[in-house]
């Protein structure tokens, strides 16, 4: 029997951590002739899709490697894992909950085309209201279906891939400001898509400890067809 140390820290939704991150220390039975006590540290990281927070939001959270020869990696947009066994047990993994990465992952399965991005961070609130304001320009103050067609196609293009998806999923309705029907789009892909990204991480994570690879790593949600089912993570309507 041994000691695992469970070191859990939490980062809140601009990325920075929590003003009292917490620490959980907790016992774990385990077997095996270990020359020293395991170690897993397990953070969780939430990330809203926009935030008035500045300086701006740093970079993706990267696990340190370690230097064992044996030390296995899983890197992916949901979850990134390392493992090692010697000299000593050693798991670190922080899983990822990111707003922009449902959407980015809903208009992927939805068919929109979208090259690998850089890390998705928090939009600025200045940066993300431009964005409202171009689509009710381009799409919602035209009145004809023709223009309406035209200024989709038109700011399809100068839109991330993720918010133009959000936005074309969104009510389109000029009775309301169109800020209320991105918001309560957004509330409803979170709610309905929880779930699924939850058992994706779960498969995430038993293929990590299933698989003999020295290291899995995954970009984009269409390349996880082979271990798990887009269907039960695809939103298909929102109203």
């Amino acid at each position: 029997m041994c000691k695992l140390q469970f070191r859990l820290s939490t980062k809140r939704a601009g990325g920075g951590f929590l003003p009292r991150p917490c620490t959980i220390d907790g016992m774990a039975q385990c077997h095996g002739d270990l020359k020293s006590s395991p170690e897993v540290k397990l953070f969780f990281v939430y990330r809203r899709l926009v935030t008035s927070v500045s300086p701006p939001i740093e970079g993706p959270f990267n696990l340190e490697r370690t230097q064992s020869n044996d030390t296995r990696y899983l890197d992916s947009p949901w979850v990134k894992l390392t493992f090692s066994r010697s000299p000593r047990l050693v798991v670190r993994a922080v899983f990822l909950w990111n707003e922009q990465q449902f959407l980015l992952d809903q208009s992927l399965m939805s068919g929109i085309r979208a090259s690998p991005t850089n890390p998705l961070v928090p939009i600025d609130q200045a940066i993300f209201e431009q964005f409202v304001e171009n689509y009710t320009d381009s799409v919602l103050a035209v009145r004809s279906p023709e223009a309406k067609s035209a200024g989709q196609a038109s700011i399809s293009k100068r839109l991330p891939p993720e918010i133009f998806w959000l936005f074309r999923n969104a009510r389109q309705s000029s009775l309301s400001a169109f800020q209320v029907e991105v918001t309560s789009a957004l509330n409803s892909i979170l709610t309905q898509a929880a779930i699924g990204y939850t058992d994706l991480t779960k498969a995430l994570v038993d293929q990590f400890f299933t698989s003999a690879q020295t290291e899995i790593r995954y970009e984009s949600v269409l390349d996880l067809k082979d271990i798990f089912t887009l269907d039960r993570y695809r939103v298909n309507r929102l109203h």
